[in-house]
This record gives C-alpha cells, structure tokens and sequence, in this order.
C-alpha cells in the first residue's frame, strides 16, 4: 500500500512537471513570436489557433485528417500482416532469415527522403504515401517479431515437439503470444512514425486528400500559422494512437498490475 501511495505520488510529480514545461515552451513561444513580429517566421500562439479554428471550421480538413491516419493505419496493418508471415518463417528457416537479412539491413539503412522520392517515381500519389508508411514500419516490425520468437524459452518449443503439437497450434498458442507481448508497446510509436511518414509523402507527392498536401498549400501561402495549426493537430492524432495504446496494454499486461 504504501509503495502504491509513493507510486502514485510519483505519477502526480511526473505530470506537474510535464504541465510547467508545457506552459514554459508557451511562454517562450509567444515572447520570441512578439520579438520576432513576423507571423511568417514565427507566428503567435494567438495567429496559430486562429489558424486551427479555421481549419476545423472546414470540411475537407477533416477529409484530409481521415486519408492521412487511414492511410498511416493500413499502411501499418499491411506491413504487421507481412512481418509477421515472413517473420515466423524466417525464425522456422534459416534459409529465408538469412535472404531476408541483407533486405533490412538495406531498408533500415535508406534514408526516409530516399524512399520517399522513389515511391514517388514507382507508384502513383496517391498510393506512394501508403508504399512509403509500409516501407519504413516493415523492417521494424520484422525484427521485433523474428526477435520475440528467437528469444522464446527452448524448453517450451522442445515440449511443444514431444508431445507433437502441430505447426498451426504452435503458431496460435505459442508464437502469436509472445509476438503480442513484444509489439503492443510498440504500436503507438510505430503507427505515429507512420504517420509522420505518410505526411512527408504526401507533402511531395501532393496527393488529393491529405494532411501533406494542405501543409504544402499552406507553405506556397506563406501561411505559417496554418502550418503549425496541422502540427497541433498531428500532435493531438499521436496523443489519440497513445491513448489507445495505453488501453491494449492495461488489457494485455494485466498480469502486472
């Protein structure tokens, strides 16, 4: 009890202290902005929820926000599917692990702005957003999945093996738990670095809906303040995948509480 109470004191100085940076980084925000005085530098806290109330007062805004996270979410999902397939297969074959292994060591190597330009030249615009979300997330889906199944407990696979547990059982009651466990701490991350990506696709390849394509309009606009409104909003969506986040986890680790 009271280890919880200390705990939980803790918690409540942990959130004081993030809500005093919060008001700090406003402050400094708003003195450099008067400072300053050129909303296309730096634009006031004032000018930027002006901004943002103007974007969500318009209908398409919310458009773009859906085709944006839409397109982040799938982009996760597919490559969640595909790592995990090849993921299991790499840990059951050494031959695909090795041919997969120079695969992403490459992928993890290229430059985000790389694999942008190149799903720009392969793919139409509004797919490359999707492609480029799919590339970036794959690799580190991939080795958390092969990783959690290498770090499996051997007795456990050598029991499963005595007793003669199929393959399709091993993978449900084996495997696929102990993937759970080691991806659900990392989904919000993964699905926010996704849509950080998308957005730096769509930014370039302009596609009709999205949260990129505004924010380029905006910067041809020299409208700053519109600029940081969808940061604040790309923000807010991160803050939403966290939440949820925090949800799956409370369910999943249960046993820890």
């Amino acid at each position: 009890m009271k280890g919880f109470i200390l705990l939980k004191n803790k918690f409540k100085k942990n959130e004081i202290e993030v809500a005093l940076s919060c008001v700090v980084l406003l402050f400094l925000w708003q003195i450099i902005a008067i400072k300053i005085n050129n909303d296309i530098y730096l634009p006031t806290i004032n000018q930027t929820l002006r901004s943002l109330y103007e974007i969500l007062s318009q209908e398409r805004s919310y458009l773009d926000m859906i085709f944006s996270t839409g397109r982040s979410i799938i982009s996760f999902i597919v490559a969640l599917m595909f790592a995990t397939i090849i993921g299991i297969l790499a840990y059951i074959s050494t031959v695909i692990r090795n041919f997969f292994k120079p695969l992403n060591t490459l992928a993890n190597s290229i430059h985000m702005m790389i694999v942008i330009l190149l799903a720009l030249i392969w793919f139409d615009k509004n797919n490359a957003p999707f492609i480029v979300g799919f590339m970036i997330t794959f690799p580190i889906l991939y080795e958390n999945i092969l990783g959690s199944m290498i770090e499996l407990d051997k007795s456990l696979i050598e029991m499963a093996n005595v007793y003669k547990v199929n393959l399709k059982d091993k993978i449900i009651k084996i495997y696929f738990p102990a993937i759970k466990f080691r991806l659900t701490p990392i989904i919000a991350s993964t699905i926010s670095l996704a849509l950080k990506v998308v957005i730096a696709g769509e930014v370039y390849g302009q596609p009709s809906y999205g949260i990129g394509t505004m924010i380029q309009v905006e910067k041809i606009n020299f409208n700053t303040s519109a600029i940081f409104a969808w940061l604040i909003i790309i923000v807010l969506i991160s803050v939403f995948i966290n939440i949820i986040q925090n949800k799956i986890s409370r369910s999943t680790f249960t046993w820890k509480r």
